[in-house]
């Protein structure tokens, strides 16, 4: 599985130390130049900077306004790559992902993929989302952190029997 990653994402898993799973959940990580430069972050090993087509920095360059050069960037460079999702947080970027074919995961979605596939367990996982919610500042609508907790639940009851 492959993933172009966008700036918040890409900040917050550092923030909260789980930058580091993505190697393990993805086969290929990529950034496009925009996100690299935005998230003020040394470039992972595990992150290629790719740089988008003529034509892609072109569709760009016509669309900034409607949202943010990073966001609009992961989106395009997803598409010219053939890599369906693309992990972007901005709710309004998410819609315009999905309208293009592609699959927006945002960093909830990400922390709860990485618990599902083994990478992490779901108390860690719960943790993580509290530490993105009450420090630094990631806003979750009560309707997604039931959604979160429900997701992660199963898993978290499993562990308390054992």
């Amino acid at each position: 599985m492959r993933l172009v990653i966008n700036a918040s994402p890409w900040i917050f898993l550092t923030k909260i130390d789980l930058l580091s799973l993505l190697p393990s959940c993805f086969s290929q990580v990529l950034g496009p130049p925009a996100v690299v430069a935005e998230t003020g972050l040394e470039l992972p090993d595990f992150i290629e900077a790719r740089t988008l087509s003529q034509v892609g920095d072109a569709f760009v360059r016509g669309a900034l306004g409607t949202l943010h050069r990073g966001e609009l960037e992961a989106m395009v460079l997803a598409r010219e790559e053939g890599i369906d999702l693309v992990a972007i947080d901005d709710k309004a970027a998410r819609a315009r992902a999905s309208q293009l074919g592609l699959r927006p995961i945002d960093t909830l979605g990400l922390i709860v993929l990485a618990q599902r596939l083994g990478y992490l367990d779901a108390p860690t996982a719960m943790a993580k989302i509290g530490e993105l919610v009450d420090i630094h500042g990631l806003y979750v609508s009560t309707q997604a952190r039931q959604q979160i907790r429900t997701q992660l639940g199963a898993t978290l009851t499993d562990t308390i029997k054992r």
